[in-house]
């Protein structure tokens, strides 16, 4: 006997260790932790979140066009030219070493660009025609361009360096957006999740009293007081509500998982078993709603507002740009270049050319680089050089096209900014509406509960019908489903209209569901829904 019970508990033993390491583990977390999560391991988040760094990659790319180059090359040259003439009768043979260093660089200001260059060869010849033998010789070249109409206030450089600075605007207005969609999108996701708990339950209350009264029903038809009908149409009405829970249970997964997919990293696959406990309650209090500061606030800081700005800024810039092309190209030239040479000197006598005789002085390199910077031999050019098109020009045709670009980027920011006035007052009237629609909904279930209560009484006493007791049933089911909806449209509608005023509305294209119950809904209102992303349609699907 002792045995046998010390079985049994290890049985029992084993069996809840094998059943707790089954059962997936849960998550209990509010509102703001959900928020907390998502903002550090959405998925799509984080890949918004290398957008401006990599805008920061194409302004640096933009900039480098101002950064100086520097070039250098050493090259050996041996050559053998045949006797062509009386001057040159025998194979004239030089072998030369020369080497150069440069430094160009466009600058960031009234488009100027300058290059400045340094040669320096030495040459060894058996021709009898060079006065040095060895040959060395250097020489330091400054280029100097600059535009004095067109490309002096602005040129394709600076344009691209500029437009490039405010995509990187964007680009974090872009960012900010996509943070604000996500703490919507993770705010109405859990509200939902809270909703469709909370109609699992109701479901489960109403499965309970249809359950109940077959049991009624069928004691009252085996003692033959009701007739088997009244049986058979309680028994449908707990196959229907048994299919309704199942309904509410499918979309409890669902909304979970869509939670899931904003709070967690779901490329780890363990994280899709997580079960998600949301424990605040949703907030039914109506909040004082200034929509006039509202509006202002999104006039000053709303993403998509901002980024319409920034859009007008790169037409602007286009603009200048484009008017610059207008204009002739007149540019100054510059240019100065040194001259040094020394070596090896070659004596010689009598007439021309001479007979060589042997080595002379020798001027070494020092004194050659001397003589570059003591500008014993300098050489100046300073030109003008103009170009102008003839007629109509495609800068013309180019100036026209920016100029209706910079006044189309303008109705755009009046567009947008009169569309956002329309979406906040939109939220506000439907906080207001829904928090109205709770009060009445609370009333509407509290009623139905009392009648549901009245028939059954009546229904003890023999003074009700199983079918009127059903239908108290129905009513008492879809007065608490009208109660739930009502509930999560005005969580929703406070989500929206804290969201719109930072951000304009997600999947503007997309044309999700409205927010309220069929039998609640008033048309009116069916439009601005479209305006929802899709991840904050409610749990019951109005």
């Amino acid at each position: 006997m002792r045995n046998t019970l010390v079985n049994v508990l290890l049985a029992a033993s084993v069996a809840s260790i094998a059943s707790a390491q089954t059962a997936p583990p849960t998550v209990s977390i509010s509102a703001d932790d959900a928020v907390k999560m998502a903002l550090e391991h959405n998925i799509d988040l984080n890949v918004d979140r290398l957008d401006p760094r990599i805008s920061d990659t194409r302004v640096a790319a933009a900039a480098g066009a101002f950064k100086p180059a520097i070039t250098s090359s050493v090259q050996r040259n041996s050559q053998v030219l045949p006797p062509s003439n009386f001057l040159t009768p025998i194979a004239t043979e030089s072998n030369a070493v020369s080497s150069n260093a440069g430094l160009a660089q466009r600058l960031p200001w009234f488009g100027t660009s300058y290059n400045l260059s340094w040669t320096a060869t030495h040459t060894n010849s058996n021709s009898f025609l060079n006065s040095y033998n060895p040959l060395v010789q250097s020489g330091l070249g400054l280029n100097v361009s600059q535009p004095l109409v067109r490309d002096l206030a602005i040129d394709p450089a600076r344009q691209q360096l500029a437009v490039s600075r405010t995509n990187r605007d964007i680009a974090g207005t872009r960012l900010r957006e996509s943070i604000v969609h996500t703490t919507a999108n993770t705010k109405a996701a859990y509200w939902n999740l809270v909703s469709a708990l909370a109609n699992v339950d109701a479901r489960r209350s109403a499965l309970t009293l249809a359950q109940e009264l077959v049991r009624v029903n069928k004691a009252k038809v085996d003692v033959g007081t009701s007739p088997p009908l009244d049986l058979v149409s309680a028994q449908a009405e707990v196959a229907a509500n048994q299919e309704q829970l199942i309904v509410a249970e499918t979309a409890v997964k669902q909304i979970e998982d869509r939670l899931r997919m904003l709070i967690f990293d779901t490329t780890q696959r363990d994280n899709w078993n997580v079960r998600i406990d949301p424990i605040d309650a949703p907030p039914i209090a109506t909040p004082s709603i200034d929509v006039d500061a509202a509006v202002t606030r999104a006039l000053s800081e709303r993403a998509d507002l901002v980024r319409a700005q920034k859009e007008i800024e790169n037409a602007q810039i286009g603009l200048k740009y484009a008017g610059n092309q207008k204009l002739p190209d007149v540019r100054l030239n510059a240019s100065y270049q040194a001259s040094g040479l020394g070596g090896t000197q070659v004596l010689r006598t009598g007439g021309f050319p001479g007979t060589i005789v042997g080595a002379g002085a020798v001027t070494d390199f020092g004194r050659v680089l001397n003589q570059l910077f003591a500008r014993d031999f300098p050489t100046w050019a300073v030109g003008i050089s103009i170009s102008y098109p003839i007629g109509e020009s495609a800068e013309q045709a180019n100036y026209s096209r920016a100029t209706l670009e910079r006044s189309q980027s303008a109705e755009r920011l009046k567009s947008a900014a009169a569309h956002a006035i329309l979406e906040i007052r939109d939220a506000a009237w439907k906080i207001e509406m829904n928090a109205k629609r709770i009060e009445t909904t609370r009333a509407a279930r509290e009623l139905a509960e009392q009648r549901l209560d009245a028939e059954r009484k009546r229904l003890e006493v023999g003074m009700s019908t199983g079918f009127l007791v059903m239908q108290a049933q129905r009513d008492l089911a879809q007065s608490r489903t009208n109660e739930l909806g009502a509930v999560l449209a005005y969580d929703l509608a406070l989500v929206d209209f804290e969201a719109l005023q930072e951000a304009g509305p997600a999947g503007q294209a997309a044309a999700p569901a409205a927010q309220q119950t069929p039998s609640a809904a008033p048309a009116a209102t069916a439009p601005a829904a479209a305006a929802r992303p899709a991840s904050a349609t409610n749990a019951f699907g109005f």
